[in-house]
């Protein structure tokens, strides 16, 4: 009986042992994974994701079936997913997947609030982005239209935004500085061409102006040249006039004293006779 006794003491007490042993270390476990959770969430508010990730991976370890442990390393995957997205410029995708994490429950708050802001404003930087492009796209058909000048009035209004600089907008600030200088440079070869025909136009113009004159100047000489030419005749015409009115003059002057003398010639005197 002591003997039996003996043994079933034995046993209880070893039972007792391992289940103290089991329950000790299932407290220490669950301490090592509040600790790891905690510090997971230490990180992530200071914005270290990476050990973040590791320390969730740490404490799944302890607990694999833990469901908060699983979630909350999701989303810090799914927020890092985002953050290297947002590097490639790759906004549209990297506004999904922020919107995904913050979705995610159970989460780490802090990530989900930062998750939220990021949507929210990647959705502006989208918009504006959209305005731009729209400016951009109507400035390429201008200036296939050969409307240069329109075309650089609405380059301008991308490139003289406070934000444009910002790169968000680097692409369609490239694009649109391109296109500037290309019809920069048309309009500059078509100022070139249109200085060069005023040129010619006005040396064409002083050339008619010059030759114009020249005939007026010619027609003038031509014409004092016969004036000259026919004044002699006039006079020698009326020389002969007058020339001619003397010698009829002196020949009728010669023929009346003839005539005088024959009519107070005397008569025969009958008587005499």
């Amino acid at each position: 009986m002591k003997r039996w006794m003996f043994w079933l003491i034995t046993a209880i007490v070893v039972a007792l042992i391992f289940v103290g042993f089991g329950y000790t270390k299932k407290r220490e476990t669950q301490k090592q994974f509040d600790n790891l959770m905690s510090q997971a969430i230490t990180n992530a508010q200071a914005a270290e994701y990476k050990k973040t990730e590791l320390n969730l991976q740490d404490a799944l370890r302890k607990k694999p079936d833990d469901v908060v442990a699983k979630q909350r390393l999701e989303q810090v995957k799914l927020y890092q997913e985002g953050l290297a997205e947002l590097k490639q410029d790759d906004y549209e995708q990297a506004q999904l997947t922020f919107r995904s994490t913050a979705k995610v429950s159970p989460s780490l708050s802090i990530l989900t609030q930062r998750a939220k802001k990021k949507d929210k404003f990647l959705e502006a930087v989208l918009k504006q982005r959209e305005k731009y492009d729209d400016l951009y796209n109507e400035a390429v058909r201008l200036t296939e239209m050969g409307a240069y000048s329109q075309s650089n009035e609405n380059l301008v209004q991308i490139l003289d935004e406070k934000n444009i600089d910002e790169k968000y907008y680097s692409q369609v600030r490239k694009d649109a500085r391109e296109l500037q200088e290309r019809n920069n440079s048309i309009l500059e070869q078509i100022r070139i061409q249109n200085q060069q025909a005023a040129i010619r136009r006005q040396r064409e113009q002083q050339r008619q102006e010059e030759a114009k004159k020249a005939q007026q100047a010619a027609a003038s000489s031509s014409s004092s040249v016969e004036n000259q030419n026919g004044e002699p005749k006039k006079n020698d015409d009326k020389n002969d006039d007058r020339n001619s009115g003397q010698d009829n003059v002196k020949d009728s002057s010669e023929s009346k004293p003839e005539t005088n003398n024959s009519a107070t010639e005397p008569q025969p005197n009958n008587e005499n006779k």
